[in-house]
């Protein structure tokens, strides 16, 4: 079944049968994204009283996804099945064959191998299993699909983890050129502030020194260095938390909710053209991240 270090989709389909005592048991089971674990179990009358154990044993594999279980339940061709005799049907026959003899005033016997043959004087049924093979049939299909459910689940899975990681790999280049930019967009903003203030200033107005530390406090507050640090720690926990595996989906919606944080707070403190349009594709990939992870158990 599902092996915790594995990441798996919760898109997946499964089928299953099982046969034995006269009847085929067939069963599918699809399932789709949910937040939680959505069971949704459709099956024969006779198989109603196990609807709690089959719940139990989706459980037991699946921590989320709307899974929908249908059964199926097929008797054998109808001359294997056990004949059984409607004996209302079968005297109402007698009644009226006898009448018709009377009507007839003739002394012919009542034909029983043209009785037996009259519409519903016999049905056919096949013997329905005990509780407990019924049980064991249903387990046994129940398991099969089971087990071709999770293997497609784990395949998506993997397809998803591969492009999760090369998105983040790209989030990543971008942020590595962001963080090759700071320096001189540091120095820029304090150039610029510099001959803001000179211009406002009559030479003299004010001490150099108190104007350089000014300019420099306003341009720390301009520096994005402390949120490219932070957005690079986000996405090695990422890259962490793909090669763990097991159910991430919930850690890599709250890692992308900081990433968008830390991506806003960029391209708000920055006026570098270059910053700001990396920026844009950052928030593009982690938009497609997003929509990706919703797939993820």
């Amino acid at each position: 079944m599902t092996k915790k270090n594995q990441i798996t989709s919760m898109t997946g389909f499964g089928g299953g049968a099982a046969e034995g005592q006269g009847v085929r048991l067939g069963v599918e089971l699809r399932s789709v994204n949910s937040r939680y674990l959505d069971i949704q179990v459709r099956c024969p009358s006779n198989l109603q009283l196990f609807e709690q154990l089959i719940r139990e044993r989706i459980q037991a594999q699946l921590s989320r996804g709307k899974v929908s279980v249908n059964f199926s339940w097929t008797e054998e061709a109808q001359q294997k099945a056990l004949p059984s005799l409607d004996e209302e049907i079968a005297s109402g026959y007698l009644t009226q064959l006898q009448r018709l003899a009377e009507l007839s005033q003739s002394d012919t016997q009542v034909d029983l191998a043209l009785l037996a043959r009259l519409p519903g004087v016999f049905t056919f049924a096949a013997a329905e299993p005990e509780n407990d093979e019924a049980k064991e049939l249903m387990l046994a299909a129940l398991d099969e699909a089971l087990v071709e459910m999770i293997s497609m689940r784990t395949k998506e899975g993997q397809a998803l983890a591969e492009d999760l990681r090369r998105r983040v790999e790209a989030v990543e280049a971008h942020l590595e050129h962001i963080a090759e930019l700071v320096p001189s967009t540091r120095e820029q903003i304090q150039n610029r502030l510099r001959e803001k203030v000179a211009a406002l200033l009559e030479p003299g107005a004010i001490h150099e020194d108190r104007l350089a530390m000014e300019v420099a406090l306003i341009a720390e507050r301009s520096d994005i260095t402390e949120e490219v640090v932070r957005f690079r720690s986000h996405n090695a926990q990422f890259f962490a938390a793909l090669d763990k595996g097991g159910e991430v989906g919930k850690r890599f919606n709250f890692l992308l909710q900081e990433m968008n944080r830390e991506a806003n707070t960029i391209s708000s403190k920055s006026s570098d053209s270059d910053i700001i349009h990396r920026v844009v594709e950052i928030k593009e990939e982690v938009e497609r991240l997003r929509e990706q992870v919703q797939n993820l158990a």
